[in-house]
């Protein structure tokens, strides 16, 4: 029996894959040729697919989403957990978690706490890929809401800036929240907007207290 591609697996729809599969046993990719007769070993090479599928090792990222925010920096309390903090890049359309590794919302799933039967296996991932999908679509909805806000909060809490990333280190880009380089070209109206007393004012003290 051919052997199981499981990144192929853990990448695309169980429906769209297994409606490829090839006479040879393979799945995905171009049709080889010539198909001369079924596969004889189909059946176990479906349920060794599925079994690759259900396992949590190889489920795919889900930490991201298409988003229409502009490419930047962003930092929103989490809408299940007000006490945590979740940090998140917008960049070519896509939201993903910042930094690369973080992990944000509903705990990712352990092979140790996986049903053993893999009917039950598959279901128990699947739900939990529900409620992870729910909580990163609220998340998604109350950044759109107030995007100005998250950027600030990021900026504010990471001393970064809230466009590209690097280290804020003058005053001015801290006030700001985001760095010369950046804001250079910005309109007053968009810096104002980006301004907070409070922080500016915290700033300042602490530039009097320097020697």
């Amino acid at each position: 029996m051919a052997a199981v591609n499981r990144a192929v697996a853990a990448a695309r729809d169980v429906t769209e894959v297994l409606d490829e599969q090839w006479p040879d046993g393979t799945f995905g990719g171009h049709r080889p040729y010539p198909c001369p007769r079924p596969d004889p070993e189909a059946a176990d090479h479906v349920a060794a697919l599925l079994t690759g599928i259900a396992a949590p090792l190889y489920l795919r990222r889900t930490d991201q989403i298409m988003t229409t925010l502009p490419d930047g920096y962003y930092a929103l309390l989490d809408p299940a957990n007000p006490d945590a903090m979740t940090y998140w890049r917008a960049r070519h359309d896509r939201l993903t978690a910042w930094p690369a590794k973080a992990w944000h919302g509903p705990a990712r799933p352990l092979v140790r706490d996986a049903p053993k039967r893999q009917a039950q296996r598959i279901a128990w991932m699947r739900e939990w890929q529900a409620t992870y999908q729910a909580w990163l679509e609220q998340l998604h909805t109350a950044l759109l809401a107030d995007p100005g806000t998250a950027r600030r909060q990021f900026a504010d809490l990471t001393t970064r800036c809230c466009q590209c990333g690097r280290t804020l280190h003058d005053d001015a880009s801290k006030v700001l929240g985001i760095g010369p380089d950046c804001r250079s070209g910005m309109s007053q109206e968009v810096l104002a907007a980006l301004f907070m007393p409070p922080v500016a004012a915290a700033h300042a003290a602490r530039a009097q207290r320097s020697p």
